[in-house]
């Protein structure tokens, strides 16, 4: 499942932290086995939009964390993080291209993503642990 390469850079580079974040998250992305395609109505799908152009940078993030929220929840378990994981056009390699962007083009810190984004790393990589080591990457 590769993640296909933007055909455009961002307006602006992220930090150093945000970039080693999101390519860390990546890697756990690529290194999963096939996953169910994800629909429309997958919560993974709000990912899969353009990101928009038109907020002011210090709304950017009160955007994004909600989405994020959405679909890593507060109170969800591992697992059932872990079972809303999709592929495809709409799942997971999208979600991974629109965090690229979106930091990119507001220059969001990587110490807000953090905890997000580290969390769904370990979900991952727990979950890989419990399929094979030689189907999942070290990240």
């Amino acid at each position: 499942m590769g993640i296909t390469p933007r055909t455009a850079p961002p307006e602006s580079a992220p930090n150093t932290h945000t970039i080693r974040i999101l390519a860390t998250l990546e890697k756990a992305v690529e290194s999963l086995p096939a996953l169910p395609d994800a629909s429309d109505s997958d919560e993974i799908a709000l990912f899969s939009g353009n990101v928009p152009t038109d907020l002011a940078k210090e709304e950017a993030w009160e955007y994004l964390d909600p989405m994020l929220n959405r679909f890593l929840g507060f109170n969800r378990t591992a697992a059932s993080i872990y079972n809303e994981l999709r592929g495809g056009a709409r799942g997971l390699s999208a979600m991974v291209r629109y965090l690229e962007d979106f930091v990119g083009r507001y220059e969001i810190d990587g110490v807000l993503l953090e905890g997000k984004i580290q969390r769904l790393i370990n979900v991952i990589q727990t979950q890989c642990v419990g399929i094979t080591r030689s189907k999942c990457a070290h990240f």
